[in-house]
C-alpha cells in the first residue's frame, strides 16, 4: 500500500481522535503529536503492513481502524507506560516478577529439565532491558508484547545449534539500565559465601568445553562471567554496565559459578 502523506496522516489521526473523544469523553486520549509519532514509526518500519496482513486472513485492516487500535491499548496501558518511564521501581519489579513466573511455565516446556528460578530471573531481567530499549508499538496489549519478546529469548536459547561455535557471541550492551534495580530475593553477600564454588578454570585445557558450559548460562549470568575473567572488570564496574548493586553482582556471580560447576562436573563424570 502506498504511504500516506504526513498531512494527510496527522488529519486522520486528528479525525480519530476526535471521534475516541466523543466515545469515551473521560476516557485518557493522548495527544495529537504523539499518536501520530507512533503511527509514523509504525508505518516506517513495516509493523503495520505485518500487523495489517495478519489481520486480513479474518477482515481487511484498513489505516483508520488501526489508529483505533492504538489509542484503545494507550489508553488502556498509559498508566503503567508512564510508570515505567519515569523508572518507577515497583511497576518494573511488578513486570520483572510476572516475566519471572511466565518464564518458568516456558522453561518447563522447552528445557532440558536443570533451569531452576535463577533462569528464569535471567531471563525476565534480559527482557526488561529489551523493553527499556525499545519502541512499545500499542498495537497490541503490552503484556502480550512482553511475553513475546520473553518467549523468542527463551526459544532462542533452546533451538540454537549444539555447537558452541555456532552459537551467537554477541552480547547485548547493558550499560546504566537504572530501572533493573536489585536482586532482592537472594540472601546477602556474607551468607553466600561459599569457598568451594570458584571453578578453576586455569585447569580447563579445552576451551570449547568451557564455551560450551558458558553458553548454558543465562543471559546475565553468563554477562558477570565474561566481564570478571575476560575483561577483567571488578565489582564496581560490573554493577555500573549491569546497573545493579554489587550485591547483585555478587549473587549473579555466586549462581553462575555453581551452574559452572555443575555442568562441567556433568560434562567430567565417566559414562555409564
Amino acid at each position: 500500500m502506498l504511504t500516506p502523506s504526513h498531512r494527510s496522516l496527522r488529519t486522520l489521526c486528528r479525525q480519530r481522535i476526535a471521534l475516541a473523544r466523543r466515545r469515551a469523553p473521560n476516557g485518557f486520549v493522548p495527544s495529537e503529536d504523539r499518536v501520530l509519532q507512533i503511527v509514523q514509526f509504525n508505518l516506517e518500519t513495516g509493523r503495520f503492513q505485518r500487523f495489517a496482513a495478519h489481520r486480513a486472513q479474518k477482515k481487511p485492516l484498513t489505516l483508520a481502524r488501526y489508529i483505533d487500535i492504538i489509542l484503545s491499548h494507550f489508553s488502556y496501558e498509559h498508566t503503567r507506560l508512564a510508570l515505567l518511564e519515569q523508572a518507577d521501581p515497583t511497576e518494573w519489579e511488578r513486570l520483572r516478577a510476572l516475566l519471572a513466573r511466565r518464564a518458568i511455565g516456558i522453561l518447563r516446556c522447552y528445557g532440558n529439565g536443570t533451569e531452576r528460578a535463577a533462569d528464569a530471573l535471567d531471563f525476565a531481567d534480559e527482557t526488561c532491558l529489551i523493553i527499556f530499549e525499545s519502541r512499545y508499538p500499542y498495537d497490541i496489549a503490552f503484556e502480550a508484547w512482553a511475553l513475546t519478546i520473553l518467549r523468542h529469548l527463551i526459544l532462542a536459547r533452546w533451538t540454537r545449534s549444539p555447537d558452541a561455535l555456532d552459537r551467537a557471541g554477541t552480547i547485548i550492551s547493558l550499560d546504566a539500565p537504572k530501572w533493573l534495580g536489585d536482586d532482592v530475593s537472594d540472601p546477602p553477600l556474607e551468607l553466600l559465601a561459599d569457598e568451594q564454588v570458584s571453578v578453576p578454570f586455569e585447569k580447563i585445557e579445552n576451551q570449547s568445553v568451557l564455551l560450551n558450559a558458558l553458553a548454558q548460562l543465562g543471559p546475565l549470568q553468563r554477562q558477570v562471567i565474561e566481564d570478571e575473567f575476560l575483561h577483567q572488570l571488578d565489582n564496581a564496574q560490573i554493577a555500573r554496565r549491569l546497573g545493579k548493586s554489587k550485591q547483585a553482582v555478587y549473587n549473579l556471580r555466586h549462581r553462575a559459578l555453581l551452574r559452572l560447576r555443575e555442568i562441567l562436573t556433568r560434562q567430567n563424570a565417566p559414562q555409564e
